[in-house]
């Protein structure tokens, strides 16, 4: 089978189809893009400090995808390496990629993006030079690390696509996405129970309850636990060291980190930045946060009747 200048062996390539809402020269370049794909590229609590490409035939494919602490992990590194064989601008992408000690096997991935109006059908396959080792990768599970890739590059997109920023520091991570919506009315949805309830969760978290003091020295208590109540959940919970409504909100949490917001107007929309010092790891308060500000877009958008 011939797709492309590629060819595809079906009896050793897993092929992956997913349709994404941004337009394929935005997907294009989060495969091209060394800062993005670093972001996305690796699997569920994985992340890469080394992420370096040069996507044109011939070009070197580099990054090292770090693991999280503690077990099975322990924070090891797997450094992989490969070279982009193909390279057609928002249609075809092609590169081979190998990890020390050919674990996992190498393989060649071929990506294919096709656009359906503004969106995009990303087709994926993932070739083994043997059938031995397309069985090897599919023991390692193969199919379900690309499938919580392909979850973080949605996000990222949507990131992209509502011009959000997301960034890392001492172990500090800063969020930045704007609003359709007056300054004000943003205001009152993050601190507000009633509005809270609505998004002040990740994915799969629900909020049952939500009190706040809005006032320095005042307290906050923000119920978190299972949307499927597997658990009982916990309660986020501090005190207000600084309010300047309706620009600038200091956080101190129960457990001595700080979280500052500041809104910023933008000619009627508004740009909030969140800053909050990590206590996991920097892929789960990445991508937790990244959800609850998602969440927080969406509700401010049934409130003032615009898309955010």
């Amino acid at each position: 089978m011939v797709a492309g200048n590629s060819v595809i062996a079906p009896d050793r390539t897993v092929v992956t189809t997913r349709v994404f809402d941004a337009p394929r020269e935005l997907v294009f370049k989060a495969w091209t893009d060394p800062k993005q794909m670093a972001q996305w590229f690796p699997p569920k609590d994985f992340t890469a400090p080394v992420c370096e490409l040069d996507p044109r035939p011939g070009g070197v494919f580099r990054i090292v995808m770090k693991g999280p602490q503690g077990e099975p992990f322990n924070g090891a590194e797997f450094p992989a390496t490969g070279v982009f064989r193909e390279v057609v601008p928002n249609e075809r992408l092609a590169f081979t990629i190998e990890g020390d000690g050919d674990n996992p096997p190498p393989i060649l991935m071929t990506g294919f993006f096709e656009a359906q109006g503004n969106k995009t059908k990303l087709t994926i396959h993932q070739t083994a030079e043997t059938v031995a080792d397309y069985e090897a990768l599919l023991k390692l599970g193969v199919r379900e690390g690309l499938g919580q890739s392909l979850e973080k590059l949605d996000e990222l997109l949507r990131r992209v696509a509502t011009g959000s920023t997301v960034s890392v520091k001492d172990r500090v991570l800063t969020l930045s996405r704007v609003f359709d919506a007056p300054r004000e009315l943003v205001w009152t949805a993050y601190t507000d129970p009633k509005h809270i309830v609505k998004w002040m969760f990740a994915k799969d978290w629900e909020s049952p309850f939500a009190e706040t003091d809005v006032r320095p020295g005042g307290r906050f208590r923000i119920g978190m636990r299972p949307a499927d109540h597997s658990s009982e959940g916990f309660v986020f919970e501090g005190a207000y060291r600084e309010v300047v409504r309706p620009e600038r909100l200091v956080q101190a949490i129960g457990d001595g980190r700080v979280m500052t917001a500041t809104f910023a107007d933008m000619q009627g929309k508004t740009k909030l930045t969140l800053t909050v010092e990590m206590a996991e790891s920097e892929e789960q308060e990445r991508q937790g946060y990244s959800q609850i500000l998602e969440n927080l877009a969406k509700h401010v958008a049934t409130l003032s009747g615009s898309r955010s």
